[in-house]
């Protein structure tokens, strides 16, 4: 009776049901990844002359508040002390 009800209101397959899902999982995965890289990046400035790691913070904070408010919100809690 699902399978009927499914077909007769709702379009979408299972095939298409399991690709939105493999995407949701895959955003996540890439976010994940995302933030590792940026974390590490922090980490290699902080490594920096202190007058260079201030320049490179300057222009990260800039680069971040030009972004969209999802990119903004992804990078909010950044850690920069080493």
């Amino acid at each position: 009776m699902e399978w009927i009800r499914r077909n007769e209101k709702n379009k979408k397959t299972y095939r298409a049901l399991f690709f939105d899902m493999c995407e949701d999982i895959q955003d996540m995965e890439r976010l994940d990844a995302l933030r590792s890289l940026m974390k590490l990046f922090i980490e290699i400035a902080n490594g920096f002359a202190a007058e260079n790691t201030e320049t490179i913070k300057s222009k990260l904070k800039d680069w971040i508040t030009s972004q969209t408010r999802f990119v903004q919100a992804l990078f909010a809690n950044l850690c920069w002390e080493s």
